[in-house]
């Protein structure tokens, strides 16, 4: 099937695969060839894919996928491929949100900026676990 990927910049990927996951908001999907068709919100996280042996993956950030049986179309938001991180960068951007975590548990930051902490921290740790890999 056909996967194509791409951000309201530019098209990062038109490639064939037997097998695609993505992370949709309610959880991750996997889809293969055949696939009943179906629309989704995406959610943040790893999307893998595969032909044969070769396997590759990213970051997506929200966005759309929309499933046919014989292609999977990803409008994302937000991607990040591999070759774009740096473990160094992604490891002190890390411990400076778990800091600002830390100092929204003891009350002394907002209640927006913890929140926006989190959900920094989160994207941080898919990005790491990505760029790890």
């Amino acid at each position: 099937m056909k996967l194509e990927i791409v951000t309201p910049q530019r098209v990062v990927l038109t490639k064939e695969a037997e097998e695609v996951e993505v992370p949709c908001k309610l959880g991750y999907v996997g889809i293969l060839p055949g696939h009943t068709p179906f629309f989704s919100l995406l959610g943040m996280g790893e999307l893998w894919f595969r032909k044969g042996t070769e396997r590759g993956s990213l970051f997506v950030n929200g966005g759309y996928m929309d499933v046919l049986p014989d292609k999977v179309t990803i409008l994302a938001d937000e991607v990040v491929e591999a070759g774009e991180l740096s473990l160094r960068e992604l490891e002190e951007q890390k411990r400076a949100q778990e800091a600002t975590v830390q100092k929204g548990l003891k009350g002394e930051v907002s209640v927006e900026e913890f929140h926006k902490a989190l959900e920094t921290l989160r994207r941080l740790q898919v990005l790491l676990s990505l760029a790890k890999s």
